[in-house]
Parts: C-alpha cells; structure tokens; sequence
C-alpha cells in the first residue's frame, strides 16, 4: 500500500530496485509501458489516478535535452494545458530525491524520469493499456465501467523522437 512503482534488473536479482517512482497514495493496480517507447509507462491506482510516466533513465533510446527555460511544470512545456492545473504540478513528494539503498545501487528517482500527465477518475482505476495501432493513445478503465482514452502530450512526442 506504498503507492511505489519499482523497476528490478533482473540480471542481478540479488540488489533491490533500480529505480523508484512515487505517484500514488494507495495501491498501483495495474501498470503497463509503452512496447514502441520503452519510456513511457502507465500506472493506475486504486486511489483513482493514472500517471503517464517518462522513465528515461532506464530506457533503450535517448531523450531530447531542452534548455532550462523551456521546461516548466504546470504550463504548456509537457503539453498539458488542456489539464487542470492541479493535475500537471509536481508535488516534491511524489517524487523521491537520488539516495543510495542499502546494497550501495541508486534506486530512486532521477531527473530524467518524471509524471509528464495524470488524470483521475471517479472510482479506482482498475486497468491501464497502450492502444495497439497507435504509439501515443492509452486507455484506462474505472470501477466504475468508465473508459477514458489519452494520448502523450506533444511535448513529450518530440522529446523520444527527435
């Protein structure tokens, strides 16, 4: 009931978690990433939220460096401004400042990996998905029955592409 989405190398299981992720306050029910941009992960809570994560530092491919004065949290700078405010500003404590774990491996978060969107729903949010013809939709599933289909904000689009 940590509200942590943790990612393991599973090459040397014997360490604890490569990378920590804090964005929700109850259960995470479902999580899935993106199998065309590795990432891109979506998570679904049963405290009704779902978060588009970029995790970068655990990626495959690159991520487009912006200059600083073109990245803002809560504005247009992800893409966003179509969302309540509330929803697109960082909280310092969804997210765990780098330390080092107990077995000397960093496992929480870094400055590459970030929620680039949230949304929440009336009722828990019992399934997350990627659509399968197109790389930036997603779909999420309520209690409820309510389906909310998104997409990755432009923003984040041309950071993985360019």
């Amino acid at each position: 009931m940590d509200g942590l989405v943790k990612f393991w190398d599973l090459r040397g299981s014997d360490r604890g978690p490569i990378r920590v992720l804090k964005g929700h306050t109850h259960w995470i029910s479902s999580v899935h990433y993106n199998r065309f941009h590795d990432q891109l992960v979506l998570t679904g809570g049963t405290d009704s939220l779902v978060n588009l994560w970029r995790v970068s530092s655990i990626s495959s491919a690159p991520l487009l460096e912006l200059d600083d004065d073109d990245v803002t949290v809560g504005g247009d700078a992800f893409g966003t401004s179509d969302m309540p405010e509330d929803a697109t500003t960082a909280n310092p404590s969804d997210f765990l400042p780098p330390r080092p774990s107990p077995t000397g491996t960093a496992t929480y978060f870094d400055t590459t990996d970030m929620c680039v969107g949230r949304m929440e729903h009336q009722e828990s949010v019992v399934g997350v998905s990627w659509s399968k013809c197109d790389a930036w939709l997603y779909a999420s599933l309520s209690y409820d029955g309510q389906v909310v289909v998104n997409h990755v904000p432009s923003k984040e689009k041309y950071k993985i592409l360019l």
